[in-house]
């Protein structure tokens, strides 16, 4: 049996264990960076907050690219590497890695550049706001190429099955913005212009320290793949393209469910379009578990692929996406029956907290169904199987955009949540029976 890599062969939930608590540490400071520059920007006023609203959409865009999505496919590139024992393909992947960064990164920043002040004038009409958003934009998004690169490196160090350092990066993130906002952003009565500058460059001053770190751990002696740039491949960088891509359109249908959602429910007024934003962010807070967990199963299943394995890679896969369904699937029940304890905990106003609830206890009783589809999605990258998770995610939009014909202030709210909740069960329902009659179908092991 190949032991080029010490997860092929280890005890596996011991190894989960050890990958994942690390990971799911690691997803959540990534995640909480936001939540921490909203609670500094507070104090600046109702403009500032919603000048950092309006573009921040675009930066979830840019980590769900470089982290989850091209990110997903360098882990996975890089775990069958490791499990081949193919240290000059390892090496590929990590020099595509830095290519896929910064040109990524540059695109982004110029499709930013040029539409960037539409997307801003349709989410607001207030003029103070769009001029604050643009500014903002324009000192943040030059060093989103840092961004991809600092989430492509973490990505390549989990695919190797290190999910320790990741952490510690993300952690230097948070920490170093944190310190950064407490001396550089303003109180209350300083201009809409200084605030916006000074949250911007404490974002991007965060973005380098972290960047910094990454590099050194990927320049360390005992670092067993070494940068190398000499060492990209064509035939190693247009599959990584192509996972990636394709993982990225899902990205773009995640962001647009949450639009078609949002849509959906503004159509009951302000307070319900309120209440269920806060329902979904404690979705948002399942979404680093998942994570956590998911990335700990690109890197042991792509080890087995790699190793000649698939068909116990693929037993591993199944292992990994039952416990991650399990778990988050407790925790929605949980708050189903007892929705209380989330939303009085977010929410101030009592109609809108009664609105929270009330979306609770119908949609989440399907996290299950949720952690399945999306536990696929990221055995897929370990696999390269990812056609039916992508598919997965094209019908659950197709399923809650079919609202946005039929669905007017008279309908009964619960038939908006009810769909919701049924669009979700597909998504879990669908990609796990077509990987299970599909591509993970019982097969011989690959190079027995």
């Amino acid at each position: 049996m190949n032991q080029s890599s010490p997860l092929v062969g280890a005890p596996l939930f011991a190894t989960m264990l050890r990958l994942a608590v690390p990971g799911v540490i690691g997803a959540l400071l990534f995640s909480a960076l936001g939540l921490a520059e909203a609670g500094f920007l507070k104090s600046a006023g109702a403009d500032a907050l919603a000048s950092v609203a309006v573009v921040f959409p675009l930066v979830i865009l840019a980590a769900m690219f470089s982290a989850g999505a091209m990110g997903g496919a360098i882990s996975g590139f890089t775990a069958r590497a490791i499990g081949a024992g193919d240290q000059e393909q390892a090496a590929a992947v990590l020099a595509c890695a830095v290519v896929i960064s910064v040109l990524g990164g540059l695109l982004m920043w110029a499709l930013v550049v040029l539409f960037g002040p539409l997307l801003y004038r349709y989410a607001s009409d207030s003029t103070e706001v769009v001029n604050g958003a643009t500014l903002y934009a324009s000192l943040l998004f030059p060093a989103i190429p840092v961004y991809w690169l600092v989430n492509m490196l973490c990505s390549f160090l989990r695919g190797t099955g290190d999910m320790v350092r990741p952490a510690l990066v993300a952690g230097v993130m948070l920490l170093s913005y944190t310190v950064l906002a407490m001396f550089m952003i303003p109180d209350a009565g300083a201009s809409l212009t200084q605030t916006m500058k000074s949250a911007a460059l404490a974002m991007v001053a965060s973005y380098f320290f972290s960047l910094l770190l990454a590099i050194y751990f990927i320049g360390q002696q005992r670092q067993p793949v070494r940068f190398r740039l000499a060492a990209v491949r064509l035939s190693t960088l247009i599959p990584i393209l192509k996972q990636g891509l394709l993982a990225s359109s899902q990205s773009v249908m995640t962001v647009t469910y949450a639009m078609v959602t949002t849509l959906l429910f503004s159509r009951y007024g302000t307070d319900w379009l309120a209440g269920y934003g806060l329902a979904v962010r404690l979705e948002l807070i399942m979404v680093p578990v998942i994570f956590g967990i998911g990335a700990s199963l690109i890197a042991i299943v792509g080890a087995y692929v790699g190793a000649g394995q698939r068909e116990k890679a693929i037993s591993i896969a199944w292992q990994g996406i039952l416990i991650n369904a399990a778990i988050v699937g407790i925790v929605g029940l949980l708050f189903a029956v007892f929705p209380s304890i989330w939303c009085g905990l977010v929410g101030s106003d009592d109609v809108v907290t009664g609105y929270c609830s009330q979306s609770l206890q119908i949609i989440t009783p399907t996290y299950a169904f949720f952690a399945l589809g999306l536990g696929c999605y990221f055995a897929s990258q370990g696999l390269n199987t990812l056609k039916f998770p992508v598919l997965g995610a094209l019908l659950r939009l197709c399923i809650v955009a079919t609202g946005i014909f039929w669905v007017s202030a008279a309908t009964p709210v619960n038939v908006v949540l009810l769909l919701v909740a049924f669009a979700v069960v597909v998504y879990g329902v669908f990609i796990t029976l077509a990987l299970k009659f599909g591509p993970w179908r019982d097969i011989p092991p690959v190079n027995k």
